[in-house]
């Protein structure tokens, strides 16, 4: 299984290690059978948006740690070279990004925050799912228990 992480999901899995962006990196570095691809243009954005004063003051982190994640990364996702040029979202357009990533990656999956791309549903055969829903996908796919069930009972209410 392949799946493409929107920027949104790579920043709130950086703030936070609770919560299912999390959860999402902690899968993907425990199961081989599912691999990351993400593409420069993917890292460069979430470098940019830590890198914004206004997030940095709010959440005390620094340069190095940044580059640490971005490398990170780097060491667990296949890095696409983005050929395609799909121009689908038309409210938000850097979100075609993420879409010419997972295509050019043959991702499964996108799981993304995102609205524009959650409305979407599918791409070319690949799914578009919100955090919570990738989880339970997994936690079904796998028959083996990748949450605790009180995890389970939480992602079921939100």
């Amino acid at each position: 299984m392949k799946v493409t992480l929107d920027t949104n999901v790579l920043v709130s899995a950086f703030i936070s290690k609770q919560g299912n962006p999390a959860r999402i990196l902690d899968i993907i570095a425990t199961f081989d059978e599912i691999s990351l691809v993400l593409s420069q243009d993917i890292l460069e954005e979430f470098r940019d948006v830590l890198s914004r004063e206004e997030v940095a003051e709010r959440f005390e982190y620094s340069k190095a740690d940044i580059s640490e994640f971005v490398a990170g990364m780097r060491q667990v996702a296949k890095i696409v070279r983005i050929r395609s040029n799909f121009k689908l979202v038309k409210d938000d357009p850097k979100d075609d990004m993420i879409l010419n990533t997972a295509h050019d990656g043959n991702a499964d999956f996108i799981v993304s925050g995102d609205r524009h791309l959650q409305n979407i549903k599918k791409f070319k055969g690949i799914r578009i799912v919100n955090p919570r829903q990738f989880v339970w996908i997994v936690a079904n796919r796998f028959d083996e228990l990748v949450v605790s069930r009180s995890d389970i009972e939480q992602i079921k209410k939100s």
